[in-house]
């Protein structure tokens, strides 16, 4: 683990912090060390020197005086920053509790991959002719210093990697100050890289590691937990504190790290090593144990494996581009280290990144994308192709579908609509258009829907529209309010499209929500049936979670787009201008206009208070006031505040019943293709049967482990209801039907709760995200009033078990719906305050909107740097322009007449068997009838094959191998599951 800290204070107090000690007295076992290219130019090796080390930290460097000078004549320079490299807690035993030196190398060793690595990404920041030009150099001057102990004189083996503020591009030449933005981005990957490097050397030891492919982190296998826990005391302070001030993330936990120091010790590491002997004389036999078992492996050499390397490089890039379009190279090694910790190391994979650049399957990217750091962005060929289809889709949908309604039926609505004048000239636009794809961009609350019902209203006889949505939510709500039927972009996708036909309208709302292979698939439905495509969206609000902003992209690249940039949903002169100024990225100003900002305090204080506000609320209020928070973790704790306060004053029935409930376990397609991802106590079900496996459509099942089958392949152990133990191979189907969930949890649940539905149940008819009341408990059943059409239905949640409490609600879930009023909690530090989600948050309000946070000043500072825009591979290319829909047409006429004739013939033949399956149905008898005729001579034709052959082998035992073959491929017929691995294989 690296975690880097910027360094203060005088350069002589911090010389002496690393040089003499803090916490205990310093003696040989701990060295320090001078690294860095630019040590070499200075001919800095060996030991540390203090009177160096503090002159350098002064910013004297070979006769040169680094920083600003101020007017009194004194100068100001950043001494440097403090990469510290830790090891995991059952190394630090093994090493210095247990004495096993050759550890404590493996760690120095691993340490300087680390660096070298950070070494990589060093720069320095120039202007030229007013503009700002960012220069790798790849050189640093560092000083190592390895301790041995925590504060809490703890064992704790780590490393603090001193970097001077100071590089130059080449030996000779003038000192700069050192940019340290792109390590900063990079600090997780080197601390990947330092992991790996160190597991993989503790296996050449002989001792086993375990390890999580998820975060990447590992310890050593066998090591006590409690031993672990108690050498930790350090990590659970940190942890606590965070706990209590509701601190998450790694800038957030070291927030905690500096808050929860203890007083300074002074002791020698004679006398500490003589405590942890002591204080681990209980586990005594079992750590003996492992550094024996160590022992009888014996050392050896472990050369990397190149098919488990590709493996990895190959999982690196393919998770890194489940989430983003371009991403620094290093997220992508990041990603495939941690999958294989301890079997692959940076030396291993990156030679297979630099082959997927040299042949253009890894692109790198140079214009910004986002407001993401890409110091070495890349994409692939395959998302930047994807892309590219876009225009390809835009330029053939021009001139390719007939008006959705006549001039005489729009004019005859648009009298009685009541539509603004916006909205009106937005209405005619699309309904007259002749091109077959078509958006709408409207600003959040811009009556986007109510549009939508007018033109179905206005539109010809025989259109059909049909609402779609990223969320069923989101279709649902479509739906309901345009009266049309409603379904999600994910079932439209499953279908492939069946039943539509060039008659149907599909209008998309939260379109900004789309990723780039949802889009890309409505795409093709949309050219394969005629169907003409619509998308609703924002490009402000809150985006997708797959790769890609799809919307923004076809808007780039040529989608004939309406606008409607008024807001109707604000009803008070506050909210117009808090959501105005947002659009703007103005945030400081729409801070100030929101109705209340409580700040000053922790988070666990600030939801308290939120909680305590809307508790004062009258039942009419409450129903009309939503809770937004960012994260499910913060939506957790504050649900429970709000029962413990409803079921003091009664509104939740003291009697509660526990029940479990299942929580996504937050894993992408990738992680669910490898069985290494998978760990006991995970609940998997899957949407479909898979009868060559057993397993059965809707039965959950839980994950016992990780086997092995016959070929070696690693297969996940489940466990059904009954206790029968089944092999799954997840590589084999698709990974999209399988939804994968976290350890249940308990909940408490009573009547008078309110509940929300997390997973879309056709079953029951429940949308994701629904919310509605519990009337009555009896056992496991539940009796709930849902919200959508004050329906009362009675569900089992022992066998439903994917709700939560619903009185809180993420930003993400409640797009789309409108509240009379809004309280967002927003912690400052929380990975999801972007400016996507704030804007968003707010504008779910018709009359108000306030706000809990720990620091205004710094949340608007946080949303001004944060946007939460996703990155684009054509935009990061730099190719909008060229690859945009008119380019595009121009650059390939031929091709596109083509296609033209290919889609049209596409058409005719769908057109042909629609109308074929509407007589089959009519008519069963006569299509039997032609079966059977078409049949007939093919029947005759393998009667004389089949008595040919048998007329030449009169006996079994005589076949040839090709005749084996021909018998067994007619009688036997493989399963599904079989085809589908054969497939695989």
């Amino acid at each position: 683990m690296i975690h880097p800290v910027r360094l203060t204070g005088k350069p002589a107090n911090i010389a002496r912090y690393y040089t003499v000690g803090d916490y205990y007295t310093k003696d040989g076992g701990e060295h320090s060390l001078w690294g860095g290219e630019i040590a070499k130019d200075l001919g800095l090796e060996g030991t540390v020197d203090p009177e160096i080390f503090k002159a350098l930290l002064t910013g004297e460097v070979a006769g040169q005086q680094l920083g600003r000078y101020k007017k009194e004549g004194e100068v100001q320079h950043h001494p440097g920053w403090d990469f510290a490299v830790s090891a995991p807690k059952s190394v630090s035993v093994m090493a210095l509790v247990v004495g096993d030196e050759r550890i404590v190398a493996a760690h120095e060793q691993a340490v300087g991959s680390a660096i070298a690595y950070l070494e990589e990404h060093a720069g320095l920041r120039r202007r030229d002719d007013g503009e700002i030009r960012h220069i790798t150099t790849g050189r640093l001057l560092f000083a190592r210093f390895t301790e041995h102990a925590s504060r809490e004189l703890d064992p704790h083996l780590h490393t603090h990697v001193v970097v001077l503020n100071m590089t130059n591009q080449a030996p000779g030449d003038p000192m700069a100050s050192l940019e340290s933005r792109a390590m900063f981005a990079e600090q997780m990957t080197a601390g990947q890289v330092y992991r790996n490097d160190l597991a993989h050397r503790l296996r050449e030891l002989g001792y086993q590691i375990e390890s999580d492919p998820r975060s990447g982190l590992f310890e050593i296998r066998g090591f006590p937990r409690e031993l672990a826990t108690s050498f930790s005391r350090r990590a659970e302070d940190i942890n606590a504190h965070a706990g209590e001030h509701g601190l998450r993330g790694q800038e957030a936990r070291r927030q905690s790290f500096y808050a929860t120091r203890p007083k300074k010790e002074k002791i020698d590491l004679g006398g500490l090593h003589d405590r942890w002997v002591t204080r681990s004389r209980p586990y005594a036999d079992k750590i003996e144990q492992i550094r024996v078992d160590a022992d009888k492996v014996g050392e050896r050499s472990l050369p990397g494996d190149k098919a488990t390397a590709a493996r990895a490089m190959l999982f690196g890039i393919r998770q890194a581009e489940t989430r983003e379009a371009v991403n620094n190279l290093g997220q992508m090694l990041r990603l495939g280290l941690a999958s294989h910790v301890g079997e692959v190391r940076l030396a291993d994979i990156r030679p297979l990144a630099d082959e997927h650049e040299e042949r253009r399957k890894l692109l790198a990217t140079r214009q910004p994308t986002s407001d993401q750091v890409h110091i070495r962005g890349r994409t692939t060929k395959a998302t930047a192709r994807m892309e590219q289809t876009f225009a390809r889709h835009l330029a053939l949908a021009i001139d390719d579908a007939r008006p959705m309604a006549s001039a005489d039926r729009l004019l005859a609505r648009l009298e009685h609509a009541g539509l603004n004048p916006a909205q009106e000239r937005a209405l005619v636009e699309i309904a007259t258009s002749r091109d077959r794809l078509t958006g709408l961009h409207g600003v959040a609350g811009s009556g986007k829907s109510t549009l939508v019902r007018v033109l179905v209203e206005a539109a010809d006889p025989g259109t059909r529209v049909v609402a779609l949505a990223p969320t069923s939510s989101a279709a649902a709500e479509l739906g309901e309010k345009a009266g049309i039927p409603s379904r999600t972009v994910a079932s439209m996708m499953a279908s492939g499209g069946s039943g539509i036909t060039q008659s149907h309208v599909l209008v998309i709302d939260e379109a900004g929500q789309l990723g780039n292979r949802q889009a890309q698939r409505i795409l093709e439905i949309s050219r394969e049936t005629g169907a003409r495509v619509l998308f609703l969206g924002d490009n402000r609000q809150t985006g997708a979670i797959e790769q890609g902003k799809a919307f923004w992209l076809l808007q780039r690249l040529g989608l004939p787009t309406a606008q409607l940039m008024e807001a109707v949903r604000q009803e008070t002169r506050a909210m117009h201008t808090a959501v105005a100024a947002a659009r703007k990225a103005d945030y400081a100003a729409s801070l100030a206009a929101l109705d209340k900002i409580v700040s000053g305090a922790d988070t666990e204080a600030l939801a308290k208070g939120l909680v305590s506000e809307w508790t004062r609320l009258g039942p009419q209020s409450r129903r009309g006031t939503n809770i937004l928070v960012l994260d499910n973790a913060t939506r957790i704790a504050v649900n429970h505040q709000i029962r413990e306060v409803l079921k003091r004053e009664g509104s939740v029935a003291a009697q509660d019943t526990r029940l479990e409930v299942l929580s996504p376990a937050g894993m992408s397609d990738e992680q669910k293709h490898n069985a290494r991802f998978y760990s006991g106590g995970q609940v998997v079900s899957f949407a479909r049967d898979h009868p060559g496996q057993e397993l059965v459509q809707g039965q959950e099942y839980r994950v016992v482990g990780i086997g092995r089958d016959g070929n070696g392949r690693q297969i996940v152990r489940l466990v059904d209801e009954h206790g029968r133990l089944l092999r799954w191979d997840p590589r084999l189907g698709s990974a999209r039907q399988v939804n994968v969930f976290a350890r249940p949890e308990d909940r408490s649940l009573a009547a008078g709760d309110r509940i929300q539905w997390r997973l879309a149940t056709k079953e029951l008819d429940l949308k994701n995200a629904e919310r509605g009341t519990v009337e009555k408990i009896d056992g496991t059943v539940a009796t709930i009033r849902w919200d959508r059409g004050s329906r009362v239905q009675q569900v089992d949640l022992s066998r439903f078990r994917t709700w939560d409490h619903g009185y809180a609600e993420t930003v993400y879930s409640a797009q789309s719906k409108t509240y009379d009023r809004v309280y967002v909690l927003a912690p400052v530090r929380s990975g999801m305050v972007n400016g996507q989600n704030y804007y968003t948050a707010i504008t779910r309000a018709r009359f108000g909107a306030k706000l809990w946070t720990e620091d205004v000043r710094q949340l608007s500072e946080r949303l001004t740097r944060n946007s939460g825009e996703k990155t684009s591979a054509l935009e990061g290319l730099g190719r909008l322009e060229r690859d945009g829909a008119k380019a595009v047409a121009a650059r390939y006429p031929d091709a596109l007449r083509a296609a033209r004739e290919q889609q049209d013939r596409l058409r005719h033949e769908l057109h042909d068997q629609q109308i074929e399956r509407h007589l089959n149905r009519a008519h069963p008898s006569v299509f039997l009838a032609e079966c059977v005729a078409r049949l007939l001579p093919l029947t005759v034709r393998m009667d004389d094959v089949l008595r040919a052959i048998l007329e030449r082998a009169p006996s079994r035992s005589h076949e040839t191998e090709l005749e084996v073959q021909v018998r067994t491929q007619l009688v036997v017929r493989p399963s599904e599951p079989e085809l589908g691995a054969e497939r695989g294989r």
